[in-house]
């Protein structure tokens, strides 16, 4: 508790990817005061072309608080 999810197009390094998941991490932390151990991260690429059909299907149920208009 709690994990965050990200998805995302290819093309960015381990090292910059890595920099974001510390940043949610400390974000979580200090936001809903919980320890860094409990905060895990991910990461998923997925191809521009795929993206409607694979997010769609990925967070179908979920609840979405900003959703993106592009």
């Amino acid at each position: 508790m709690p994990h965050l999810s990200v998805r995302l197009y290819p093309g960015r390094s381990k090292e910059v990817k890595q920099d974001f998941a510390n940043k949610l991490q400390d974000l979580v932390v200090k936001e809903l005061g919980c320890e860094p151990n409990v905060v895990s991260v991910s990461f998923k690429e997925i191809e521009k072309e795929k993206w409607d059909d694979v997010i769609d299907d990925e967070i179908a149920g979920e609840d979405i608080y900003i959703e993106a208009d592009f």
